[in-house]
């Protein structure tokens, strides 16, 4: 069964081939050309551009580490950052200080009394609503 497939598609091959004409080389050349840029447009977009946006992202976000900034580490450790240094930090966390790599702050939480100093004001706001929900639970 298997020689009977071969020989139907050997023979379908050798009935093709003339009706190509002498073009085709060409439209063929042409033709793989552009599926490779294609291709390579599509790579571009979907691998490199993205990890160069994150990669700008994270120097945009450790250029703007201070002392006193609350960071969060990969593996999910919360700590203020007492000192920078060139390829490290360190944090400290509940008694106990680290000094971790650059690479492994997931994100930045800027200070701990809130933004723009008006951080007491804020919580004040967030009880009450929190006082009037419970109200309206009960």
């Amino acid at each position: 069964m298997f020689e009977n497939f071969v020989a139907f598609a050997d023979a379908s091959a050798q009935k093709a081939a003339p009706a190509s004409g002498g073009g085709s080389f060409f439209s063929g050349t042409t033709s793989m050309l552009v599926w490779l840029i294609v291709l390579g447009v599509l790579f571009y977009f979907m691998l490199v551009y993205p990890q160069k946006k994150r990669s700008k992202s994270f120097n945009n976000m450790m250029s703007n580490l201070k002392r006193g900034d609350t960071v969060i580490t990969v593996g999910g450790i919360v700590g203020k950052v007492t000192d920078i240094k060139d390829k490290t930090i360190k944090i400290k966390t509940a008694g106990n200080d680290l000094e971790i790599t650059k690479r492994s702050v997931a994100s930045i939480m800027k200070g701990s009394s809130g933004n723009n100093g008006n951080g007491d004001k804020e919580n004040k706001s967030k009880d009450n609503d929190e006082k009037s929900k419970s109200d309206l639970i009960k």
